[in-house]
């Protein structure tokens, strides 16, 4: 086996908590060096031209040690900065404003780098010795008469640079310090609020100018505190748990739509991500529009172009991958949707690295060398006007390519000895930081996360394992790179996830594991669909304008997960409650009733996999609803049958995990349920054998149950609210009752306190 697991980590990785925002608002910041700062009277080896001028920016070395001291080394500094001049005719035009968070710290990528934070359209202004910023996108123009202007920042003009003035042309240019506007800070954390917390810069300067075809762009760094502490910065190594620091990669680049693009309209459907929201005008904001984001994806295009962080190159040496061509496994995973189209639409190159990931100018797929960090995202920059995607970027981490391997490593039967060694863990580990800059707070469309070779898997199925048969171990960990790259650029081309992709398997041995690779598929089978799925094809080519039909197959996304729990990622089978969820549901079982560990230890297991599986029995119709509980019941009702060789305390164990799956059914609290919260509907066809299983457990018929759970189970009697439940509360009332004479000891004192918490029950019975 690997030596890598991503449960080594003292936290996981999907739930990180915190509360950092940053955003706008909060009151000019002192410490930040104005722009009037001292400047060294010697002229500038500087040619105006061109929209955007850089301005080489002498800085003390006093200011340098100071930020060197402060950032710590969490986040780069490029060494120098600058002033940014910007010719006087351009102000008026519109500009795409984008924000990237390129490094965060405390967090990293667990935290928001590597992720757009989103675009505005601005323009300019000049007044009053301010460069004004105005938010200009037409998603808020209410009637033919009101047409809001909306400030956005605001640069102090410096006028004192003499070097800079005695430039030719210097006065066709307004000269600003990029980092010197509001430069305000919030911090909103999502459980405090909007109007809760704050953050104060205290250092901020820009780095690593770089002249675009169409406009500029820059890096600006920061460090300040925040009202409120990170309980988790000393996990990733900063000291001041109020404390955070980041580089931001800023863009201006001249505003344009794309030749001949056509918003998409919506389907009733949500099969793709919605663009920013637009008042329609004259309406009184009553109405308001959504198209599909997108390419502009045409016949005859160039093909956009992504770049492979050449972070991989360096990978590829590693004695562990030399069998494996990591780049050529990672362009199929990009150049793979042409396919869909029938014309070249992406190409992928190896180039670039971690100085350039956050250009705005290149579409990226970042290679990150780390090999604990479970997490594949996309992201991107879309036109808020017309939800046309203008660039993405896709991050990949090292730990997935060491996942395939080890996921296909020819010894199956050591992995599968391995697969119950590591439960997901207990305990609180904390969510994700939320960074925000000026307004823009994008998110991520979706965190695949690896699933580490110890964790537990189920069996792979007859029918994959010989269709992997014909596959080489190469192909095989290759073809499982490209799966997961496939599935992330898919979100760049603006599909959503499909969880319904894998109802297509009807078990044959011909069947398609899914019909997307926008399904979340189990490790071992996702070197089965190393190419667009029949419904992906379909999707991508309406929403792009090639065809005309809507994809027909059985569809679902994440919304629709929190109502329906056939709508589940990782599953397998079209009629996957018998074939899949139930004995994935027994084989959980197994491991509880067989494990040398406590309940106690075993707490964070039981409510890892319960909270899916009792969608079944909460929300589903009655068939599935039945199925679901006889799956569930099935080894555990009375009479028990304990099978041989099983551990001593196996009967302790069986009537100690009955009680938690009613007391979890019924009793336990909302936050404990999941995603899905109601008690089970009294359905005539789940009451008939829950009431009967109740009976006996109550009556403690096979001798094996414990008072308390017996008393656990009245209380879910009472919970019930059924006529069924008190019709059978009132019969156990009576037979415990005519059983008391012929008990002594403790069983008759636990038998009169069960009588009395009945009746207490009873009286009354209804809520």
């Amino acid at each position: 086996m690997s030596e890598w697991s991503v449960r080594k980590r003292g936290a996981g990785w999907w739930v990180l908590p915190l509360a950092l925002v940053l955003g706008t608002g909060c009151g000019e910041d002192a410490s930040v060096e104005p722009p009037s700062a001292h400047v060294p009277d010697e002229d500038l080896a500087v040619a105006l031209d061109g929209a955007f001028v850089e301005v080489p920016r002498a800085t003390s070395p006093e200011l340098r040690q100071k930020v060197s001291q402060r950032l710590d080394g969490a986040v780069d500094d490029a060494g120098k900065s600058f002033y940014l001049a910007i010719r006087r005719s351009e102000l008026n035009q519109k500009w795409f404003l984008t924000a990237y968070a390129r490094q965060y710290h405390p967090g990293g990528v667990g935290g928001m780098a590597g992720t757009v934070l989103g675009s505005r359209v601005v323009s300019f202004e000049e007044q009053n010795g301010k460069l004004f910023v105005f938010d200009v996108d037409r998603r808020k123009v209410m009637s033919d008469v009101f047409d809001p202007q909306v400030l956005v920042d605001a640069y102090p003009i410096i006028t004192d640079h003499r070097p800079f003035n005695r430039l030719p042309g210097s006065q066709q240019y307004v000269l600003i310090d990029p980092v010197a506007g509001l430069n305000r800070y919030g911090v909103v954390g999502d459980r405090f609020g909007q109007d809760g917390l704050r953050f104060q810069v205290e250092l901020s300067f820009a780095q690593r100018f770089r002249r675009l075809a169409d406009g500029m762009a820059f890096e600006q760094v920061f460090t300040g505190y925040s009202d409120l502490p990170y309980e988790w910065a000393d996990y990733y190594n900063e000291a001041n748990a109020f404390r955070t620091s980041g580089t931001l990669g800023l863009s201006w680049r001249k505003y344009a739509e794309g030749p001949g693009y056509t918003p998409t309209p919506l389907p009733p459907r949500e099969h793709y991500f919605r663009s920013e929201r637009r008042i329609v005008p004259n309406t009184t904001a009553e109405q308001s529009e959504q198209v599909a984001v997108k390419w502009n994806i045409h016949p005859g295009m160039r093909p956009i172009r992504w770049h492979i962080m050449d972070t991989v190159l360096a990978a590829q040496q590693d004695p562990r991958l030399q069998g494996y061509d990591l780049v050529d496994a990672m362009k199929r995973g990009i150049e793979g949707w042409n396919a869909a189209f029938g014309f070249p639409v992406f190409e992928a190159v190896v180039g670039g690295g971690k100085e350039d990931f956050a250009d705005d100018d290149r579409n990226v797929l970042i290679f990150d060398t780390d090999e604990l960090m479970p997490l594949a995202f996309a992201n991107w920059r879309s036109n808020p006007d017309t939800g046309e995607i203008r660039g993405a970027s896709v991050y990949y981490a090292m730990s997935w390519v060491l996942d395939a391997i080890a996921t296909h490593a020819e010894d199956d039967a050591a992995l599968a000895e391995v697969a119950h060694a590591d439960a997901p863990p207990a305990g609180a580990v904390p969510e994700t930081p939320r960074l925000t800059w000026a307004g823009l707070a994008n998110g991520r469309s979706c965190e695949l996360s690896v699933t580490g070779p110890g964790h537990a898997r189920a069996p792979l199925p007859v029918e994959a394992r010989q269709q992997l048969s014909g596959l080489t171990r190469k192909q095989r960990v290759e073809r499982s790179i490209t799966h997961i790259l496939l599935h992330e650029v898919g979100h760049t081309l603006g599909l959503r996830h499909n969880f319904m992709g894998s109802r297509a398997n009807d078990g044959s041995p011909s069947a398609p594991i899914s019909t997307s690779v926008m399904d979340y598929l189990m490790p071992d089978e996702r070197a089965l669909l190393a190419e667009p799925g029949v419904y992906d094809v379909r999707a991508v080519r309406y929403l792009h304008g090639v065809s005309p039909q809507l994809p027909t197959e059985a569809f679902c996304t994440d919304e629709d997960r929190r109502l329906d729990p056939y709508c589940a990622p990782y599953d397998r089978f079209a009629d996957s409650l018998p074939l899949w969820h139930g004995p994935e549901m027994q084989r959980h079982q197994d491991y509880l009733l067989h494990s040398p560990l406590s309940f106690t230890r075993l707490q964070g297991y039981f409510d890892h996999y319960t909270p899916w599986y009792f969608g079944f029995i909460r929300v589903s119709d009655p068939a599935s609803q039945v199925m679901a509980y006889e799956f569930a019941l099935e080894k555990l009702r009375p009479p028990l049958v304990i099978p041989p060789g099983a551990r001593p305390d196996y009967a302790a164990r069986a009537d100690e995990l009955t009680r938690r799956i009613f007391q979890r059914l019924y009793l336990d609290p909302a936050t404990s349920r999941g995603r899905f919260l109601p008690n089970p509907p009294p359905t005539p066809a789940l009451m008939a054998p829950m009431l009967a299983d109740l009976k006996a457990l109550v009556l403690n018929t096979d001798g094996v149950r414990s008072y308390a759970s017996r008393r656990t189970l009245v209380d879910v009697l009472k919970a019930q609210q059924s006529l069924g439940a008190y019709r059978l509360l009132r019969e156990l009332e009576g037979t415990l009752t005519a059983s008391l004479p012929s008990l002594s000891g403790d069983d008759r004192l636990e038998t009169e306190d069960l009588l009395r918490r009945i009746s207490g029950a009873l009286s009354p019975y209804y809520f």
